[in-house]
Parts: C-alpha cells; structure tokens; sequence
C-alpha cells in the first residue's frame, strides 16, 4: 500500500503546484525509481482521499503522481494513464497535463492511444486528451509523424460529426503538424459540416494557413451569424406529435442538465430498474431523479409542453413495466455506426439502471444481496463504477458476452422479486397491466392500449 511509502508520503504533502514553473525534477528531489511504480500509479488513481477543511495538501497527490510517471517514463504506466481519460476530462489540471504525460513516454504510448481513440462511446474531451497525447508525441519525436497522421486520416473517413470541437482541434493539430498532404481530408470535415469553425475558420483559412493559396476566394464567414442562425438542436428534429421515443429524446436533450438523464437508451435502464424494484416507487420520487434531483427540475415554456412530454414519459414507463410483466422485455441499447461493424454501446442504459436502482432504498433484505450482486455484475462493467482499464483488459469476445449477459440478468432480478413463490420477510405485490400494450384498449375505443388507457 502506498501510504507504507515515505516517498509518496512526501509527493502528499507538496500542495498545490507553481503553475508558473516548469515542473521540478521528482525523480532527483524525492529519489524515485522503477521500484515506487506501482504506488505512483495507486496514488494517481486513488479517488478516496478525503480532504479536510480548506485545500489540503494530499488533494493535489495524484497530479504530482503523474508527473513523477512520466518523469520515470516506465511504459507500464501509459494505458493506466490513458484510461484514466474516461473520468478525467472534466478536471482542468488532468485536460491541461496528462496528454504532456504521456507525450513524454514518446511512441510506446502510440498503440494504447490508437486502441483508445477506435473505442466508441467516451465523452468528447476525452477523445480531444488522447488526440493532444498523439499530437504532442508527433511534435516531440518526428519519426512518429507518419504513424500519428495515418491515425487521424482513419479517424476523418468516419469522423463523429457531433463532436465539433473535437475535429477542429484536430484541424488545428493538423495545422501545426503542417500536414498538408491531408488537405483533403480536412476539406471533407469542412463539407460534412461538423468544424466548430470559431477554432480555425473555415477551410480557406486552413489552405492558407498550410501555404497551400495565398488568399481566399470567398468573403470570411461571420461567425457571429453562423452562431445566431444555428438551431439549438441540430441533430434533433421537432418530433411528430405520435412519435414518443422523439418527444421524450428531444426533452431531455433540450431541458436536461449536466446530471439529468441524457437520452432515451439511458431513462429506458433507469425505468427497468424501476420495474424490478421489490416495492413500488412512485413518480413524485422517480421525475424528479431524471432531471438529476427537484432542484434542478427544468421550467418548461408552457402547460401543453410539459403535458406533452409527462404524456409520452408516462407511456414509456408503461411500455417498459409491461415488457417486463410480458417477459418479453428488451434493453433499448444504442448502436454505434461509425465503423464497417456496428457496435453495440450499453454504457447509457448501464448508467440508467443504476440511477434507478438507487431509489430502491433498504427495500431488500440480506437474502436478495446474493441475488442481486451476480446479476449486476455485467451491469456495472460498463459504469463510472468500475475501473475502464478493467473492463479495457477484456478480449472484444469476452466483452460481448458481457453484453449480451444483461439482459437475462435483468430478466433475473424481475422474476426473482416478482416469482409466485412469496420470499420470506416480502409482503409487497407487483401489480402490472394484463393488456398487452399492442392489443385492442379494453375500454372499447378501437385504439391500442399504448395509446388509450396505457398512458395513464
């Protein structure tokens, strides 16, 4: 452990950094080597330090962790580091210093950045620190130049088109590499409309800047207007009034904040979880922990609006407790369509899942911890919960079958709550509709009961 280190107990206690001077020499100042390695990578993953009152010393470790990694250059710190991206992104010190890091392990690093820039599913800004990890290596070693390049033109054939800022950092990355034989790709990026154009301007402006013409030959876009005339959703269309999955996609895009549920692959794992609670939630708990708590509900632009989507949320919910009282229920997980192979990506509905299950409260009893460990298992593979790098350890084979696991695992725990056989300490009863949601409305309306009494 660690904290046996005295020379970790020394990296503790340093505090906050100079940030106007380069970094000290850790290796000569607290006598590190190959040996300290395996504590440096502990301290630099350890989330559990708790700070006292005020900025305590220990809460800056981890960045002088990495330092000191990079610093000692032992490559069996590079793909601890670069997963260490997933979680990382959102802290300004790690997107301003781990790509230097690993730029410092030069061309080693190179496979573990290509493998991680391919894995569909991160956060933009975790794809801009392993593009700024390849970009600087490129920069600081040469011979890596080609390699590097190779690996952001195959990335520009299939780019994200709504991670903008990504590819205009990439652009300007490109610019500094005076990458000009890329010229055309860069140019497609511009066409395919997916360039934050406030990075580099537009594609004229990359030509001249790469000395390939000496002036444009069409007026400077005003970017101001460009700003003003754009939709605030651009990927998501205003949904046809019948169109559910739409209306409630759209809300949650729209009115959702950073700890809301972003889409509708994630609310459908949070409902699931909701559906196999052993005792009921009712929706003044669970409409609210969509929006991430009843602090950060979103006003809404009128009545018809909220009614709207309340209207389609609720027949959603309906839709997800029948499938599962049908036992015929199906996770909507979403597919990742940039590569030649579709991908399966579950992380979304994994996250909702588990949001919904932290709603059960001490609903269970010490029988059902058994149960419910082994079925959650899959489930929380593809979570903030487990280490990436655990999950990045596993053959594509073993993590497919993970995947697929989830399903009759969730199936599991419903039927395990909700089997004819009462468990022992379990008074509550599941009631469910009877009518399949596909079926005639029992009311006599002629409708669907999806569309009749199932909403409500």
């Amino acid at each position: 452990m660690y904290a046996d280190n005295p020379k970790i107990q020394q990296l503790m206690r340093i505090g906050q950094p100079d940030w106007n001077r380069e970094w000290p020499d850790y290796i000569a100042e607290y006598q590190l080597n190959a040996n300290d390695i395996q504590d440096l990578l502990a301290l630099f993953k350890d989330d559990q330090i708790e700070p006292g009152e005020g900025q305590p010393p220990q809460i800056w470790a981890s960045l002088h962790a990495w330092r000191a990694l990079g610093q000692l250059g032992d490559p069996a710190a590079i793909v601890p580091i670069i997963h260490s991206f997933d979680t990382c992104h959102a802290d300004e010190a790690a997107l301003e210093e781990l790509s230097t890091v690993i730029a410092m392990f030069g061309a080693p690093a190179i496979p573990a950045l290509a493998e991680y820039w391919q894995r569909p599913g991160k956060d933009e800004f975790a794809y801009v620190m392993a593009l700024d990890s390849l970009a600087k290596i490129a920069a600081k070693h040469p011979d890596t130049r080609d390699q590097i390049l190779a690996i952001f033109a195959n990335y520009m054939a299939e780019p994200e088109q709504a991670f903008r800022v990504l590819n205009a950092l990439l652009i300007a990355h490109l610019v500094e590499l005076e990458a000009r034989e890329l010229i055309d790709d860069i140019s497609r990026l511009f066409a395919m409309e997916c360039v934050d154009l406030s990075c580099n301007g537009d594609v004229e402006d990359v030509e001249i800047e790469l000395g390939l013409r000496d002036h444009r030959s069409t007026p400077k876009p005003d970017l101001e207007a460009l700003e003003s005339d754009r939709q605030p959703l651009p990927d998501i269309p205003e949904p046809e009034e019948d169109d559910f999955l739409g209306i409630l996609n759209y809300a949650l895009y729209k009115k959702g904040g950073d700890d809301a549920i972003y889409e509708v692959s994630e609310l459908d794992g949070f409902f699931a979880a909701i559906a196999c609670a052993p005792q009921l939630i009712a929706p003044s708990s669970w409409m609210p922990a969509i929006w991430g708590g009843a602090d950060q509900s979103p006003e809404w632009d009128s009545k018809e609006e909220f009614e709207r989507f309340a209207t389609a949320l609720f027949a959603y919910h309906n839709m997800v407790v029948e499938g599962f009282s049908d036992d015929d229920y199906e996770p909507l997980f979403l597919e990742n369509t940039r590569h030649d192979q579709p991908t399966l990506v579950v992380d979304e509905w994994c996250e909702g899942f588990m949001r919904g299950l932290g709603l059960w409260g001490h609903s269970i009893t010490e029988q059902d911890i058994p149960v419910l460990e082994e079925c959650l298992a899959p489930i929380q593979l593809f979570t903030g919960a487990v280490d990436y790098e655990t999950r990045m350890a596993l053959p594509d084979s073993d993590i497919e079958a993970l995947q697929e696991s989830i399903q009759p695992a969730v199936l599991r725990i419903y039927r395990y709550f909700f089997q004819p056989v009462k468990r022992s300490n379990t008074t509550f009863i599941h009631a469910s509709p009877k009518t399949g949601r596909n079926q005639p409305c029992p009311c006599g309306s002629g409708k669907k009961y999806k569309k009749c009494c199932g909403l409500n």
